[in-house]
């Protein structure tokens, strides 16, 4: 990851970066902010059971809208760049986010894709940004499904699901292969969105513990090659302290033969 210098008064220097690179460190925190206003529409879209048709055309035009910023963003990047190809090949979650139309089935997968995409553009360590994809993923996958599932089930005959707590219930239950039993898909949506959780959900939860697994595991290496060092660094000291031992004893044997000379010779 390229270092950002900055300049004599602390503020951020895009001396050296490329047009593409200054486009994307200025619409980063925006292009974050419209994903989850996004995420914010399509929430209020799903558990606003009674909204009427005029409330639903208002976050349907929200909805294109967000989606044409985003398209425009791209469109401006993919310009900028001077391996366009590359460019491409390099960001395939950006260009899914155009490619995916701003219609109602495909919503759940638009709002992953919108927050997940915009993730990439911040300046994280590779850990870091590690870390922030996988515990990101992990939650949205959880909510995204619970807000689709919710959609799906509520008001469908023979429905468990009457209340958005339910579908979270269910979410959890799932992704965790404890499997109650109390909440279940009686559609076809729920049942296809039990398939998606249960596909990335468990892997996204699994990959999540692995990686903290990961992270401990380096924290008590580090704690013990730190140790390590210091009784390496201690086995040292202990080696001159018995030179310096052994080097005054020799010089008081001296001392004492000097001494015993001179005593014999008066």
């Amino acid at each position: 990851m390229k270092q950002q210098e900055q300049a004599p008064d602390g503020t951020p220097d895009t001396e050296g970066l490329s047009r593409r690179e200054a486009w994307e460190q200025a619409t980063g925190v925006p292009m974050m902010l419209l994903a989850l206003l996004f995420l914010a529409v399509y929430a209020w879209y799903v558990l606003d059971t009674g909204a009427s048709p005029e409330l639903d055309g208002w976050l349907s035009r929200v909805d294109i809208a967000i989606w044409a910023l985003f398209a425009i963003d791209f469109g401006t990047r993919f310009a900028l760049s001077t391996r366009r190809w590359e460019f491409l090949r390099t960001h395939p979650m950006e260009l899914l986010i155009v490619l995916i139309p701003p219609f109602r089935p495909l919503r759940l997968v638009r709002a992953a894709v919108l927050v997940l995409g915009t993730l990439n553009r911040q300046s994280l360590t590779q850990r870091s940004r590690l870390s922030v994809f996988v515990g990101t993923s992990s939650i949205l996958v959880l909510f995204l499904c619970s807000l689709a599932f919710f959609d799906a089930e509520y008001g469908a005959e023979g429905s468990k699901v009457l209340s958005f707590g339910d579908a979270l219930w269910w979410s959890a239950v799932s992704v965790t292969t404890v499997g109650y039993g109390d909440v279940y898909p009686v559609t076809v949506e729920g049942r296809l969105i039990s398939l998606v959780l249960m596909t990335f959900g468990i892997g996204l939860i699994s990959f999540a513990i692995g990686t903290t697994t990961s992270w401990v595991i380096d924290q008590l290496k580090s704690v013990e090659e730190t140790a390590d060092r210091t009784d390496r660094e201690i086995g040292v000291l202990v080696e001159e302290l018995r030179s310096l031992r052994a080097e005054v004893a020799a010089l008081q044997d001296n001392s004492d033969s000097s001494n015993a000379v001179v005593a014999d010779g008066r």
